[in-house]
């Protein structure tokens, strides 16, 4: 979230979230003894919470935020991973910022200590314990976020395949958190079954803490929607009580879809803005499940219960390895959202909600 001075029509909001700042602060503020995982549907806001937050805590306390995002890195082989932590900073150099408090996430390393790395006569685990204990001799309190790890699923360490690299994170996460107390490991993900993982691992299970950023209230999008040009810094047009609750009653609280009907909304009235996304959404689903049958009937239960865990589908006529198939591409492809924390699914916001209901509509 870059700062400038540029002038638009409309800006990005940030609504409330005081409940989860207030939780980010009281978590930094004890010393580091677990891995932090924040969880929740895809778009509901993770990534911008932790920007917003370490904006604000800057201010008042002395951090080393390291902020990796893998969205935003190509990650297939070892070496990537190696690239994507680590970065040599040459000679006069500047320090690159993600905002004007937080560096962007990456390990800045000599050119000599990158090739003791790549010859692997230097461990890169080591290596980023090291910039943890200095950073913690100088009074400093370091925090490495990475948004998205499973991006890191099935790399392995060198090519070693009994070298899992996200079995090397995270016994390396546990000795920075619970063991060494050294620094302050955040991971956001929106990937419910590799959550669940996490959350079964008997070890990682006892030295985890996990948190769940949801999209937003009724009262805060209410409050948003009410007052445009406070929040997005629209002056061109207003919206009534009744286009607000139609909004809230078609996409919810997912942050990201607002955000898009208030772009589409220069052009077009509220009400053919909120028919085109319904639409859009049950051909999402029609183009997804019409083919195939058994997508189809996990969707009518979701469709009949809205929330479900597995014990809900085990009547459906279909064999419990395909269906566990089906749940995970369901998952993979943000048509569903599991919480690991409760073992549930149900849809990936309330328009995938609408997208279900008028594809059963139209088969009628």
């Amino acid at each position: 979230m870059i700062k400038n001075n540029l002038e638009f029509r409309k800006d990005v909001a940030f609504i409330n979230r005081q409940r989860e700042l207030s939780y980010l602060a009281e978590y930094i503020n004890i010393r580091p003894e677990s891995i932090l995982f924040l969880h929740g549907p895809k778009s509901s806001g993770k990534t911008t919470l932790l920007y917003r937050f370490f904006q604000q805590l800057e201010k008042e306390q002395h951090l080393d935020v390291k902020f990796l995002n893998l969205r935003e890195t190509f990650t297939n082989v070892y070496e990537d991973f190696l690239k994507s932590f680590f970065h040599v900073e040459g000679k006069g150099e500047k320090k690159e910022k993600l905002t004007s408090d937080i560096n962007i996430g990456f390990f800045k390393i000599s050119s000599t200590v990158e090739k003791q790395i790549l010859e692997k006569r230097a461990d890169p685990f080591k290596v980023m314990k090291s910039e943890f204990l200095a950073a913690n001799k100088k009074g400093i309190k370091p925090i490495l976020i990475i948004d998205e790890l499973q991006a890191l699923d099935r790399i392995y360490i060198n090519n070693d395949k009994d070298r899992h690299l996200i079995i090397a994170l995270f016994n390396f996460f546990v000795a920075m958190t619970k063991e060494s107390h050294l620094a302050h490991i955040i991971i956001a993900s929106s990937d419910g079954y590799f959550l669940d993982t996490v959350y079964n691992d008997s070890k990682l299970k006892k030295s985890s803490s996990f948190y769940k950023v949801d999209y937003l209230s009724k009262e805060d999008v209410m409050e948003w929607l009410l007052n445009l040009e406070k929040y997005s810094k629209i002056k061109d047009y207003t919206l009534t009580r009744g286009e607000a609750e139609m909004i809230w009653d078609t996409v919810g609280g997912s942050m990201w879809e607002i955000q898009d009907i208030l772009n589409e909304r220069f052009n077009k009235p509220t009400d053919a803005v909120l028919a085109l996304i319904k639409d859009k959404m049950r051909g999402m689903i029609a183009h997804y499940a019409e083919f195939d049958e058994g997508k189809r009937q996990v969707l009518r239960v979701i469709d009949e219960k809205e929330t479900v865990r597995s014990i809900d589908l085990e009547k459906l006529p279909i064999e419990i390895p395909r269906l566990k198939e089906l749940l995970r591409d369901m998952v993979r492809n943000n048509i569903l959202y599991f919480d690991p924390t409760q073992a549930v699914y149900y849809p990936q916001g309330r328009s995938y909600r609408w997208g279900i209901q008028l594809f059963f509509e139209s088969l009628l």
